[in-house]
């Protein structure tokens, strides 16, 4: 079949693979499933490289925290608003079509950044402009790239294929915020370049969108090299209701979901804290310029300086968070997380007044003082670390499979909710005021805020009968059990009954 590579067969509405073996080798030997990682790893890692170059920008631009912050909310409102209908229409039509054509956009938005800094680099309401559009159409790229996946893949490789895309999407974070958005803005010089006859130069953010519009494009080149006729077939079998009872269905089961959560006062804790240590990490990357500028006197660009030991720090206190979890149980981990967070944040600060103190002229310079905010940077990601992973463990445990995706949803939904006003007055604070004083707000806000939520999980834990409202014991028939107490008084209705799995 043209185009359609000879180790494959359609089966249905898959395609097949002759290999029986699974695993991350075989699932690459998949050339279409190879292109479409490739395009999510490229995709996602130019879209945080994006996202840093936007934060160094404003803040050299303006040097206003709360224009950084609105940044933030700009690449961040876009999920409240379109993720829900994004997904109902990526159900109704071509999802090949979707995956290019988002890349495409994007790619072109991208060169109309570059073209808005060379009219005028000061004016940033473009720059906000652009970024919320590439987030919108981001919300249509990425269930249309988590529907595609069991289309190219046999069944039993489905399981890994997702896997690698969880893995790829904390991967791509790393590599565009900590590689690729620093390198180029620190390292490449401006470039002059030939443009409709005429010479122009790109200095090193114009540079870092030149290459982001060019590797989306290469990234909708690859969608455009998948087999469409194998879209077309899997688009032919969706069947069902129109897209508006598709919608008034989601907003049944998103009520639904409310009221199973605000049932589970646990689960509903555990959700608050891990917005509240998401938050935490927006707000350091708000502050990331202003820190790098007041606290180690270094340009905006540096930046990295905070998010790489910070990232290191969270990935390893990820790593070994199992190990703590279970020596101190969750509840004591995250109170450490807690407390740990707001002294590191003084410390940062007394670190650098000492500094200062014991050499005026040449502190900033002291390998000495570099090694150890470093350090105490990356300790402060592994604290973070401690506050969100056993929340995160107990929304999992106390969630059932069939309310899992929607609880998420509900979490992100409060977690961008709550963040705006909490970036816009973090960056009002760190306009008006020393970053010293800011960090204090963060450490005296951290330390109240999340001792509060945890003395409110202590106070259910303690209630009679807490025990018995406990999540589910692992294995299928206890899990079994467990959904079927809990979702008893909701079961009633068609919502659960047809609830994706």
């Amino acid at each position: 079949m043209p185009g359609v590579p000879p180790s494959c067969t359609f089966y249905g509405e898959r395609m097949i693979t002759a290999s029986s073996r699974v695993g991350y080798r075989s699932l690459l030997r998949n050339r279409w499933f190879l292109r479409l990682w490739l395009a999510q790893l490229i995709s996602q890692t130019i879209q945080n490289a994006a996202n840093y170059g936007l934060l160094v920008l404003i803040a050299e631009t303006t040097g206003s925290s709360t224009l950084i912050g609105l940044g933030i909310i700009a690449f961040s409102l876009p999920a409240v608003f379109f993720a829900v209908p994004a997904g109902v229409l990526v159900d109704r039509i071509n999802r090949r079509q979707v995956l290019w054509m988002s890349n495409l956009l994007r790619g072109l938005f991208a060169f109309g950044f570059v073209a808005s800094l060379l009219i005028d680099r000061n004016d940033v309401v473009p720059i906000y402009l652009l970024t919320f559009l590439i987030a919108v159409v981001s919300q249509f790229f990425t269930p249309a790239e988590g529907a595609a996946i069991p289309v190219l893949v046999d069944e039993r490789e489905l399981v890994n294929a997702l896997s690698l895309f969880n893995i790829t999407f904390t991967l791509s974070q790393a590599l565009g915020f900590i590689l690729l958005g620093p390198v180029i803005l620190n390292v490449v010089a401006p470039v002059t370049l030939m443009v409709v006859g005429a010479s122009v130069t790109f200095d090193a953010v114009q540079v870092l969108y030149l290459v982001i519009g060019l590797a989306y494009l290469l990234c909708a080149a690859l969608i455009l090299w998948l087999p469409n006729r194998q879209f077309e077939l899997e688009r032919s079998a969706v069947q069902g209701a129109s897209s508006l009872a598709r919608v008034k269905k989601l907003v049944a089961e998103i009520n639904e979901s409310w009221r199973f959560v605000y049932r589970d006062r646990r689960l509903l804790i555990a959700i608050l804290q891990l917005s509240f240590g998401s938050i935490i990490l927006l707000v350091i990357g708000q502050l990331a310029p202003k820190f790098v500028q007041q606290l180690l006197n270094r340009p905006p660009a540096n930046a990295a300086l905070v998010f790489v030991p910070a990232g290191i720090g969270l990935v390893i206190g990820s790593a070994v968070m199992p190990r703590v979890v279970k020596r101190l149980g969750k509840a004591r981990s995250i109170s450490v997380g807690i407390i740990g967070v707001s002294i590191t944040s003084v410390l940062l600060v007394i670190c650098q007044r000492v500094a200062r103190q014991m050499d005026p002229d040449h502190w900033f310079n002291d390998p000495a003082f570099l090694g150890l905010i470093l350090l105490l940077v990356f300790i402060l990601g592994c604290e973070l670390g401690l506050m969100t992973i056993p929340a995160q463990t107990v929304m999992q445990e106390r969630t059932p499979d069939a309310l899992k995706g929607r609880v998420l949803a509900l979490q992100m939904l409060v977690y961008n909710a709550v963040s705006i006003p909490v970036i816009l007055f973090m960056g009002g604070v760190a306009d008006i005021y020393d970053i010293a004083v800011v960090m204090g707000v963060l450490a005296v806000t951290v330390f109240v805020g999340g001792l509060f939520s945890v003395y409110l999980d202590s106070r259910v834990l303690a209630e009679p009968g807490a025990s018995e409202r406990k999540g589910p014991p692992s294995g299928a028939q206890a899990a079994g059990q467990h959904e079927q107490r809990e979702l008893e008084p909701l079961m009633q209705g068609e919502v659960y009954q047809q609830a994706p799995h």
